[in-house]
C-alpha cells in the first residue's frame, strides 16, 4: 500500500485496521517505511476510551508512558506531544512511533461538548511536523503518518476542520486516515 502527500484534495481514507497496516509497513523491506501514529489524548491522565483503548490493548507501553507524564504535567501542557517508539525493524530501520498529542481539555460531557482544544491540536501537529523533519526528512529516511480520525470522536472536534489542518501542517508528509 502506498500513500501520497495530499495538498488540495481529500485525504486517503482507509476502511481497515490501522494496527495491521502499520505492522505490514514497518516489516516491508525497501518498499516499507517508518510510521507515526498520532492521536489525541486528554490532559486528565485518562487513557481508556476511544482509539486510546485500542492502542493500550495493542501496545500497552504507549499507555504506560502517557501515565508517567503525571497529572500536573498533563494539566499544564496542552499542545505537548509524547513520542513513544514501540517497534524498530532491525534489518531496515523502520520504526513504529505513537504520538500522544495532549490536545483535549478534560472529557466530553454536557458541560464540555468539545474538549478538543484547536490551538493545542495545532501546536501538537506542528511539533510532529518538526519531529518528522528532524528525524526523518533531513536524514533522507522514509516516513508516513497513519492515523484515526483524531479529535473528531470523543474529543468532539469537527473532522472537516481537522482535515484542513492536516493538509496545511503535514503537507510534506504522506498521510493516511483510517475510518474504522
Amino acid at each position: 500500500m502506498r500513500s501520497i502527500a495530499i495538498k488540495n484534495h481529500k485525504l486517503p481514507l482507509i476502511n481497515g485496521d490501522l494496527f495491521t497496516y502499520v505492522d505490514i509497513l514497518i516489516k516491508e523491506g525497501n518498499s516499507g517505511s517508518s510510521v507515526i501514529v498520532p492521536h489525541v489524548c486528554n490532559n486528565i491522565n485518562s487513557f481508556g476510551a476511544g482509539f486510546a483503548l485500542a492502542v493500550s490493548k495493542h501496545y500497552p507501553i504507549v499507555k504506560e508512558n502517557y501515565h508517567m507524564l503525571g497529572n500536573t504535567f498533563l494539566k499544564n501542557n496542552l499542545g505537548y506531544v509524547q513520542f513513544v517508539e514501540v517497534t524498530n525493524n532491525p534489518t531496515f530501520g523502520h520504526k513504529l512511533i505513537f504520538a500522544n498529542m495532549i490536545s483535549q481539555n478534560g472529557i466530553i460531557g454536557p458541560k464540555n461538548p468539545r474538549p478538543l482544544n484547536y490551538l493545542a491540536l495545532t501546536k501538537s501537529m506542528v511539533n510532529i511536523n518538526l519531529y518528522v523533519k528532524h528525524h526523518f526528512i533531513d536524514k533522507d529516511k522514509k516516513i508516513q503518518i497513519h492515523a484515526p480520525k483524531f479529535g473528531s470522536g470523543l474529543a468532539g472536534g469537527n473532522w472537516s476542520f481537522i482535515e484542513e489542518l492536516i493538509k496545511d501542517i503535514w503537507n510534506n508528509i504522506p498521510v493516511c486516515i483510517y475510518c474504522k
